[in-house]
């Protein structure tokens, strides 16, 4: 049995991670896609999974059909913490809403076939089994093919964490390159959550 899960998000990082997680998801940001977009995404879904940078009032109008029809909604919060006033807009147990997020907050390819295991097995049963979250540190540094020379002043690269976790890093490597080509410096590309809470 293929589960189909409909994944509305403004993080495009999670429909990035979406598609290359290689489960069946149909996905659109709803803060770009036209309402035919949105309902041709869901249309057919087993479950529905909203993350929303936002507040409640934001959240897009046609998910009141998708309740109607009696599909599984899970909707989420688009930040790292959890929002108690979106959670509560799901029709799925708070306990499958507060796991969801996790997987969505770490974030990437590998978290969002998680996901739809975690989901398809604890909503909708068919009992394929699933794995936790694999954690994914607030910060780091990229790893470099080119040794870097250590006599040269270093460059710092700050990009967010959900580009790591979703494997769309290039941009940060052909900058830390361009410096690297200089011969003045060297690109230390670093990934944060937020610089706000950085340790």
């Amino acid at each position: 049995m293929t589960v189909r899960i409909a994944l509305l998000s403004t993080s495009d990082t999670d429909l990035l991670s979406a598609r290359a997680s290689g489960a069946a998801y149909a996905w659109a940001n709803p803060s770009r896609a036209t309402d035919t977009e949105l309902n041709d995404t869901v249309e057919g879904a087993d479950l529905v999974v909203v993350r929303l940078l936002g507040s409640p009032h934001d959240l897009w109008h046609g998910l009141a059909a998708v309740r109607e029809r009696g599909t599984p909604l899970v909707v989420l919060s688009g930040e790292q913490q959890p929002s108690a006033e979106l959670m509560e807009r799901s029709t799925v147990p708070m306990g499958v809403v507060t796991d969801a997020h996790r997987y969505l907050a770490e974030g990437g390819p590998t978290n969002l076939a998680r996901l739809h295991a975690f989901l398809s097995d604890t909503v909708l049963l068919p009992g394929q089994g699933f794995e936790p979250p694999e954690h994914i540190p607030l910060w780091g540094r990229a790893e470099r093919d080119t040794p870097a020379d250590p006599s040269l002043p270093k460059v710092g690269i700050l990009y967010y964490r959900a580009h790591e976790a979703g494997g769309n890093t290039a941009f940060a490597h052909t900058l830390a390159d361009a410096i690297d080509a200089t011969g003045r410096a060297v690109g230390v590309p670093v990934f944060a959550g937020s610089l706000r809470s950085a340790p």
